[in-house]
């Protein structure tokens, strides 16, 4: 684990959002702040992620039809700069990943709804009865934040691919950083955690809970979780 990384983190998110500040008024966009937290914290995890050596391969499938969006040549430029300014490369997930939010998840769902469904019955229920259980526990209703609850299943769908194959996720170098510095947000995840046991027998390790974590964290930082 490299501490290096942990408080590096925080300092890249925060360059990453200046650059898609940079973006949304150089292109006249109109980003909702949430979907804006989202792809802050989607580019500099997979910075983060290349600089620390725990790239996270993943399918990406679904998104390609982002590929049709109007924000796609936008979001290319965006990344690439980004992969410039920290020598790391420049996937076509976070192309995808990038065109969806600088969208809006609204748009998105409209345009892709009838071609791509990512919440199946079973992983609906499971982020059903998590959000209640943080509800009654918290005090926090984040089914109300409908922007949240898509993007939170875009990190939640493969890393549950992951648990179900065996295949987690073994050294996250953000883990004690989270689990310090954003304790809600972590309990958050142990709930979500506790339910996926539940389901499957089996529950997330410590790195994998690590990136929950902090998708967790866009929820308490948006109007609609208030």
């Amino acid at each position: 684990m490299t501490i290096t990384v942990q408080k590096e983190f925080e300092n890249i998110e925060k360059d990453v959002t200046k650059k898609i500040d940079k973006y949304i008024e150089e292109y006249n966009l109109s980003v909702e702040q949430n979907a804006k937290e989202n792809l802050a914290i989607h580019l500099a995890l997979s910075i983060t992620r290349e600089l620390s050596g725990n790239y996270i391969q993943t399918s990406h499938s679904q998104l390609e039809s982002c590929k049709d969006l109007p924000t796609y040549p936008i979001a290319k430029k965006l990344v690439k700069e980004l992969a410039d300014d920290y020598n790391t490369g420049a996937s076509e997930l976070d192309f995808y990943t990038a065109a969806m939010y600088l969208s809006n998840l609204d748009q998105w769902d409209l345009e892709f709804n009838s071609t791509f469904d990512i919440i199946d019955d079973e992983m609906g229920s499971i982020m059903d009865e998590a959000l209640d259980e943080i509800k009654d526990k918290l005090g926090v209703d984040l089914k109300l934040n409908d922007t949240f609850y898509k993007g939170m299943t875009l990190h939640f769908y493969p890393a549950l691919e992951r648990l179900k194959h065996n295949n987690q996720l073994m050294d996250n170098p953000l883990v004690d950083m989270v689990s310090a510095s954003h304790e809600k947000e972590y309990q958050c995840a142990e709930i979500l955690n506790n339910i996926v046991k539940k389901h499957y027998n089996k529950d997330f390790n410590e790195n994998e809970l690590g990136y929950i974590t902090l998708h967790f964290g866009t929820a308490f930082y948006s109007p609609e979780s208030h």
